[in-house]
């Protein structure tokens, strides 16, 4: 081989690597890529979270109509009464049980009288207290969009209450090894992402029904400080609304707006933790700031519609001001504080997602499953609440 040719293959083999021009080049054009395929990918992962979340509340719809045909076209609905002698306090979730793949929970659970959710103590001779079976995730009733979920518990927020004091800390209780109580304390209630909207607040703006009319006859609305023993159902009412006598029975057949026009379960994500659009509230003076509501047991995590402020901090106060999807709730914090003058012990809840595109996702009466816009109206979203106020408010979609 001559002198010539060795020094061409040299200089051949030289060539053969990339030059630090070359590979920035394709470094920039690989980052180029990946960011104009990145939002496609979340897209996508977000339109299957969302779907879950339509499919879930499509199996819900389907437990509560279940439900009904297994009671005589009665709906599921939550207890609380008022009456101190008969503390009973039962979720709708906990009478839909045996209709959720979750028959073994639901004989667990205590229904005597004198026990409510967070128990500790089982008055039916099981050995299990309602306030350990609460620990007990349901993944039907979590939204794959919300961050917090299969993560997130809730607990009564008073600040001494049964089993213990809210934990301010946002720990987490431990159940000990019998099941039998906690080793460690802290928040119990798994959480649901969706509720029932039980009654439209007869003082919300825009909104022309009345929910209560006292016993006396007086047609006074009820202020959300007052209780509500001795009240009857009125035109305001959900089609799964609240019972605080203990004898309430409502039926699907009392559904006279249309099944198709009635709301029965609406998103509220994120709950026990207070959410607005900008994100997770920072804590204050309580280190857990919350919302009254989200466990999965609890009556108070049923929702109250009452429209909201553009802020998410309260409730409406005009009938131009947003009806959902501002905030997941009012803060239990002043001067909306626990047992306060605005929601007394009720729950603070509102109808909130994490979707893309301004979306709350629910599940009506006929079983359907909406997306509804949080451009909505104060006054179409209360007239799809009741289940008997013959509003000619509509939904478009």
């Amino acid at each position: 081989m001559s002198i010539l040719s060795f020094s061409s293959l040299r200089s051949a083999a030289k060539r053969q690597g990339f030059t630090l021009v070359e590979l920035l080049v394709v470094i920039a054009i690989i980052g180029t890529l990946v960011g104009l395929l990145l939002p496609a990918v979340q897209s996508a992962r977000e339109a299957a979270r969302r779907m879950s979340c339509s499919n879930n509340l499509k199996q819900n719809g389907l437990m509560i109509h279940n439900f009904a045909s297994a009671n005589r076209e009665s709906l599921p609905h939550s207890t609380r009464q008022a009456d101190a002698t008969s503390p009973k306090r039962v979720s709708w979730v906990t009478r839909c049980l045996p209709f959720a793949e979750e028959k073994n929970l639901y004989d667990l659970y205590d229904q005597s009288s004198s026990s409510n959710w967070s128990s500790s103590v089982n008055n039916s001779g099981g050995t299990i207290p309602n306030m350990v079976l609460a620990l007990t995730r349901i993944p039907a009733l979590e939204c794959a969009s919300d961050p917090t979920s299969g993560t997130a518990y809730d607990a009564d927020p008073a600040t001494t209450t049964q089993p213990f004091a809210y934990p301010t800390d946002g720990s987490i209780a431990v159940a000990n090894a019998g099941k039998t109580g906690f080793s460690t304390n802290g928040l119990f209630v798994a959480t649901t992402d969706y509720s029932p909207v039980v009654f439209v607040d007869p003082r919300t703006p825009g909104a022309t029904v009345q929910k209560y009319v006292p016993s006396t006859g007086a047609a006074l609305p009820k202020t959300r400080s007052t209780t509500d023993k001795g009240v009857g159902s009125a035109k305001g009412d959900g089609a799964m609304p609240k019972d605080y006598t203990g004898t309430t029975n409502h039926r699907l057949s009392q559904i006279t707006d249309g099944l198709a026009n009635t709301l029965l379960l609406i998103e509220s994500t994120g709950r026990p933790f207070h959410y607005t659009r900008k994100g997770k509230t920072a804590p204050g003076s309580d280190t857990n700031a919350r919302v009254n509501g989200g466990g999965h047991f609890r009556p108070a995590s049923d929702i109250i519609f009452g429209g909201q402020l553009a802020t998410g901090l309260d409730v409406a106060s005009a009938d131009g001001d947003p009806a959902i999807n501002i905030s997941n709730g009012v803060l239990v914090t002043s001067p909306n504080d626990y047992n306060g003058t605005n929601y007394g012990t009720e729950g603070t809840s509102a109808p909130f997602s994490f979707h893309a595109g301004g979306v709350v996702n629910s599940v009506f009466a006929d079983g359907s499953v909406r997306p509804i816009s949080d451009g909505v109206s104060i006054r179409v979203f209360a007239a799809i609440v009741t289940r008997s106020g013959a509003e000619q408010d509509k939904l478009d979609n």
